[in-house]
């Protein structure tokens, strides 16, 4: 009895939520079951101690905690124990990384069970969430939280939790390794907390990975020793060191890149004047890191402890939705980065009556992924706060799945909506790439200049003769070299300029009338990378341009060493890129969409590199590429003055 008169007297508490508390309490109530009780002990704690802030504190995470999860068995606990061994040991690179990963899917014993799921209102103990309520308030009111609200207390301190970890007592951990830090009396404002202890995270191994065994949200005593992981991670890893001291941080999603393939997790903090600003734990603070994506954020959402009521899963009624709308604790927070420029669009929408919802999809090579909803008004859907310089295909969602409808189009930076639906208008194509090249390698592209590729018959190269030096930026394709100085040599090298760390991938000499490039023994003298272990001068001679040469000194060089002098005729080669162009050989096929549907235009096996021509290809069409040599595709483009724009 007791306790359901507390129940009741939490209902009443003055708040303008009091009609949706009952709801929602109600709702976590139900789906305790033999844990019941312990909710109750929780409630009933704060009203016997007569606190009544903690008492609605606890209030806000009952209402909210209902359908929240984690997995836990014997599959999670053996990756779990492996991963908290392996982030116990010294820094690794991404190929050791990749083969550690690679090992443990072969011993592992348990990796095909199937996983508990456990909801925290069935789990969670009340002594767990007293001592999680009573050491947030323990950090409130400091000099870099006293701007919150109690309900923005609630949001960005009180959680027990940040993701969908097995939840545990983590904020002494954290408090004790962090809090030490904060002791100056110059700290005034959260933004300082904040690149304070980021600035320690920064000191953390950063290594992204694209790969992981299975996706599982680590524990916070795991991830205090992290050395690699994927960027939700350290996301985590931030929101555990900045919450535990009281500094109001929370985690912000892209659901999936607008021009480019994955999705993205980092940090936002909450600031003393009211404002927020993006950062990303251990790696870059706060408004240096969102700003490197703006043109490839199609939107941001923002992933809150409690329920929003502008979400789609508030608002969706019986109507089924695609799986990332359907968590009630997202909050579109596109329109709040001035730098995006995000616009109001309305697309005509037909078909599927029934549906009250439609949806905006960005390009997967499998599959179009919805990233933005808007509510269905006649034959129309107005979408708020879209990003521009981005490619779109209007969605319903029907049947279990995303019924695309209509043409893709491209939203320029005017807001205005460009349809990319083929015209009968043909022309013919030479297509010389199957992606884009990366802005990090196009900045690598002046480091060449002064650099040389030569021959000797001495081993110290004191006789050089010069065949080619780099005095321009390079292409990231390959690059013919036709000798003119045609001296027999017996060593022949590329030596790099005083700015460049090697970079070179492919390096190949050719004698008169030989398409078979020179074999030796590899020679050199450089100070071997230590972040690529297996990037010696070796890597310029195996025949595969996506391994590179890459030293630690400037200057450097690598070349062969022949049983006896040639002369050679021409050089090939290719510096460090992603081989993103067409190559002799493989066989591709070209596709463009036609309402909604890929259409093929053909397959073809290119006969040169860098180089493959179409006929007969539509106008105003969007285009994408297969490989079928490597079973690959990419990325979306579309043809521009002959040439290609991809997205």
């Amino acid at each position: 009895m007791k306790g359901v008169i507390l129940i009741i007297l939490c209902i009443f508490i003055p708040s303008c939520r009091m009609r949706s508390t009952y709801s929602n309490l109600e709702e976590t109530l139900s789906q305790a079951g033999n844990n019941r009780n312990e909710l109750f002990q929780v409630l009933i704690h704060y009203e016997e101690e007569g606190d009544s802030l903690k008492l609605r504190a606890a209030q806000f995470l009952l209402e909210n905690m209902n359908e929240k999860a984690y997995i836990t068995g014997l599959m999670v606990d053996e990756y779990c124990a492996f991963m908290d061994s392996v982030f116990q040991t010294g820094q690794k690179d991404k190929k050791e990384i990749t083969s550690i990963l690679n090992q443990y899917e072969k011993q592992a014993c348990y990796l095909k069970e199937k996983p508990i799921i456990s909801l925290d209102v069935q789990t969670l103990t009340a002594d767990f969430l007293i001592r999680n309520i009573d050491e947030a308030f323990a950090v409130w009111n400091r000099p870099w939280n006293r701007h919150l609200s109690f309900n923005e207390f609630c949001e960005w301190i009180l959680p027990y939790r940040v993701s969908a970890e097995v939840p545990e007592e983590w904020r002494t951990l954290y408090r004790e390794r962090f809090e030490p830090l904060l002791q100056s009396d110059t700290i005034k404002t959260a933004r300082q907390a904040c690149t304070i202890i980021n600035n320690e995270l920064l000191k953390y191994p950063i290594c992204i990975t694209e790969k992981s065994v299975f996706p599982v949200a680590f524990p916070a005593h795991i991830l205090i020793n992290i050395k690699f992981g994927q960027c939700g991670d350290y996301a985590s890893l931030a929101m555990f060191a900045m919450r535990a001291s009281g500094i109001p941080v929370g985690i912000e999603i892209i659901p999936y890149w607008g021009r480019g393939n994955g999705s993205h997790t980092f940090n936002v903090l909450y600031d003393n004047d009211s404002t927020f600003h993006d950062f990303s734990g251990a790696e870059q603070n706060p408004d240096e890191h969102l700003i490197r994506f703006r043109h490839e954020m199609p939107k941001v959402y923002r992933k809150t402890f409690g329920k929003q009521i502008s979400s789609l899963a508030m608002q969706c009624g019986n109507e089924d939705v695609p799986d990332f709308f359907k968590d009630p604790c997202l909050e579109d927070v596109t329109g709040t980065y001035s730098f995006i420029e995000s616009k109001d669009i309305t697309i005509p929408f037909k078909g599927y009556p029934d549906r009250k919802f439609a949806y905006l999809c960005v390009y997967n090579p499998n599959q179009w992924i919805p990233v933005a909803w808007g509510k269905r008004q006649g034959d129309s859907v107005r979408f708020q706060n879209v990003c521009p310089n981005i490619i779109y295909h209007p969605a319903f969602y029907a049947d279990e799945k995303l019924q695309l409808t209509g043409h893709p189009f491209l939203l320029d930076t005017l807001g205005c909506v460009n349809v990319l639906a083929p015209k009968s208008d043909i022309q013919s194509c030479v297509i010389g790439t199957v992606y884009k090249d990366a802005p990090w390698l196009i900045n690598l592209l002046p480091t060449f200049i002064g650099g040389k590729i030569q021959g000797a018959n001495r081993s110290d190269f004191s006789d050089a003769i010069t065949y080619y030096t780099f005095t321009e930026n390079p292409t990231l394709k390959y690059t013919i070299v036709y000798c003119e100085n045609t001296k027999p040599c017996k060593y022949f090298r590329y030596l790099s300029s005083d700015h460049c760390t090697g970079n070179m991938a492919d390096l190949e000499f050719y004698t008169e009338g030989s398409d078979i490039p020179l074999k030796g023994k590899v020679i050199g003298k450089y100070k071997p990378s230590l972040l690529y272990s297996c990037s010696g001068a070796e890597a310029m001679f195996d025949g595969n341009p996506l391994t590179f040469f890459h030293t630690e000194d400037t200057l450097s060089w690598g070349g062969i060493e022949l049983e006896k002098p040639v002369s050679i005729s021409r050089i090939r080669f290719i510096i460090r890129s992603e081989n993103n162009g067409i190559r002799k050989g493989n066989e591709y096929e070209l596709f463009y969409m036609n309402q909604s549907q890929w259409v093929s235009l053909g397959k073809k096996t290119a006969t040169e590199d860098d180089k493959l021509e179409y006929n007969n290809v539509p106008k105003n069409a969007l285009f994408k590429w297969i490989d079928h040599t490597k079973n690959i595709s990419k990325r979306i483009f579309i043809i521009k003055n002959n040439k290609e724009v991809w997205y």
